[in-house]
């Protein structure tokens, strides 16, 4: 899935179901907005009436306090503009903080809820940051104001018919401009973007895999690599980018010298008394107000492309949010039994089953370890028994309740996982061993520390339980401190169901022998425990030996299978047997 477009290229909505979808977003705050675009372009009219007054009125009266009063009138109106704009630009900055805030939530949502969603959240991220910065800078502000053009070019026609035509037909050759400057570089920036995304994507490999570069002398290559895909990204996007830039410079051009013939227009019309003077100028206002908006529209068009663009990629997940309003509730700790009713395993971005339909059952006091060759699934099947990746088919329950229906948020307590690959999350030890808990119990943070075996490791730490883990990963312990924290996390407080993938892959022998222990005790206090390990210490402490075997799921009693091992014969298979 491209990190550019999380949900595929789709075509950019129009302006007016992106409007109405910015208001199911930000519900309080796109009708005040509009209500305040209506009452400043009303207001915006006060300078050109108020010229109309003193060039036609004030100067052939005389009248002192006419102008006097006239102006006091005019600047008061003025004032109340003032507020309307500065009130409709806080509303855009207060919406995009909203609009951050909602997508943000719901963004992690759908990734806690759906694997496939991981690849997608840097590219939402930049996603959501482009809409919020076009109405944090008011770029929106324009698309309100452009419904009022047809208003103001009403007004030209009472002004006189040749100056609403001039007026007219301006306006409709810069709306002909914004088109064609949708449709001759939108191809180029998607281009563009797509090759910028490539390169972002390879640099962030790279960042990935910087032991890897410096050690095989690999960075030269490297580096040559992903220059190219910058050169060529600035290439297409300076190209795409002075052809906008051609537009844009066009339109106001444009825009000037149509001011220019409404003037002469009008100049031409004053010297034949077909209208006063004080029109002159006023008319020249008014169309430079009416064609404002599509003046703004025109020189930001690839921002405003690029926003329409971001926002109907967001939009999926904006309308997800009423179906996911519902917030299931808490349920009590789920008796220690695991069933696995014809449950097939995949990966869920693909369609090929790893693990064909299996049905198997485990309960408290049942220590399993899952064994398999390289690529045979058993790190799918973890992921899956464990709900973070859907069920090709079939059904996991813990306690009879279907783990992958229940809230993560209120199954996790019951089920300690401790991945092939343990990373910790921004915060510090005692945070990351609670589990990110708003008030964690300390007595159970040192108690999972102690029994991981993680306890003094973590006191000879600089600040012990409060070392601060950097978000950079660059925190300074080693991969073997790493394991121990992550086994720590997997313990606190007490789960049900134990779930660990290559739990000794970076431990000791001392550690690893006693995690057998700790987790043969677990098991025998009535936990289900499942590790995926091929170490014969963990084989000889299990109960039950799982085995995945021509794309199918084999279990045999531990000890069984150890005589067989003991007498080179394949392990007999007990309860279960892969269906069709």
């Amino acid at each position: 899935m491209s990190a550019a477009a999380p949900s595929g290229r789709k075509r950019p909505i129009g302006f007016f179901a992106w409007l109405m979808g910015m208001r199911r977003a930000v519900p309080g705050f796109m009708v005040p907005i509009l209500l305040f675009s209506i009452i400043a372009n009303l207001l915006l009219l006060v300078s050109p009436f108020y010229m109309i007054q003193v060039y036609d009125r004030i100067l052939t009266s005389g009248s002192i306090d006419t102008l006097i009063w006239l102006t006091v009138i005019s600047v008061f109106l003025l004032i109340i503009y003032g507020a309307a704009e500065a009130g409709r630009r806080r509303l855009c900055a207060l919406a995009a903080v909203q609009l951050d805030e909602l997508v943000g939530s719901l963004m992690f949502e759908r990734f806690f809820l759906d694997p496939a969603e991981a690849e997608s959240v840097p590219a939402r991220l930049r996603q959501a940051a482009k809409v919020r910065g076009f109405l944090a800078n008011q770029g929106v502000l324009p698309f309100f104001d452009l419904p009022f053009a047809p208003f103001f070019l009403g007004i030209l026609f009472l002004i006189h018919p040749i100056v609403g035509i001039i007026g007219l037909l301006g306006s409709l050759l810069m709306i002909g401009i914004a088109l064609w400057a949708e449709f001759a570089t939108s191809p180029m920036h998607a281009q563009a973007n797509a090759r910028d995304a490539q390169g972002f994507n390879l640099a962030l490999g790279l960042s990935r895999q910087r032991s890897a570069i410096v050690s095989m002398g690999l960075a030269d290559g490297a580096l040559a690599r992903w220059i190219g895909i910058r050169n060529q990204a600035h290439a297409e996007s300076l190209y795409a980018g002075g052809r906008e830039v051609s537009f844009a410079s066009s339109a106001k051009s444009i825009r000037q010298t149509l001011q220019v013939l409404v003037l002469g227009a009008g100049g031409a019309l004053a010297v034949k008394q077909q209208v006063s003077p004080g029109a002159i100028v006023a008319g020249s206002i008014i169309l430079g107000r009416a064609l404002s908006p599509i003046d703004q529209i025109v020189g930001g068009w690839r921002n405003t492309a690029s926003v329409r663009e971001a926002f109907s990629d967001l939009q999926d997940m904006l309308r997800m949010r009423d179906n996911d309003a519902a917030q299931a509730m808490s349920l009590p700790q789920p008796d220690a039994r695991l069933d696995l009713d014809r449950l097939a395993i995949s990966v869920p971005t693909l369609e090929t089953v790893l693990v064909r339909p299996f049905a198997m059952t485990l309960k408290g006091g049942e220590f399993a370890v899952l064994m398999g060759g390289i690529g045979t699934g058993k790190t799918s099947l973890l992921q899956t028994v464990v709900g973070a990746w859907p069920a090709h088919s079939g059904m996991v329950s813990l306690g009879g309740r279907d783990l992958h229906a229940w809230s993560a948020s209120d199954r996790g307590q019951y089920v300690g996982y401790v991945p092939q690959g343990v990373e910790l999350l921004p915060g510090t030890v005692a945070a990351n061993i609670s589990r990110m808990a708003t008030e964690p119990d300390p007595d159970a943070v040192i108690a999972a520390a102690q029994e991981a075996g993680a306890h003094e490791m973590i006191l000879s730490l600089s600040d012990g339980y409060d070392t601060l883990i950097q978000p950079n990963a660059s925190h300074g312990l080693s991969s073997g401190q790493t394991q121990l924290i992550g086994l720590a996390r997997a313990l606190y407080g007490h789960p049900v169901l134990l779930v660990l993938d290559e739990p000794t892959a970076h431990l000791d022998r001392e550690s690893a022998n006693h995690l057998g222990e700790v987790l043969r005790a677990r098991s025998r206090a009535g936990a289900i425990v499942i590790a995926s390990t091929h170490d014969p210490h963990f084989v000889k402490a299990s109960t039950r030996v799982l085995m995945i075997r021509d794309g199918g799921l084999v279990t045999a009693d531990t000890e069984l299978y150890l005589k067989s091992q003991a007498q080179q014969k394949r392990p007999s298979v007990a309860s279960t047997k892969p269906l069709s």
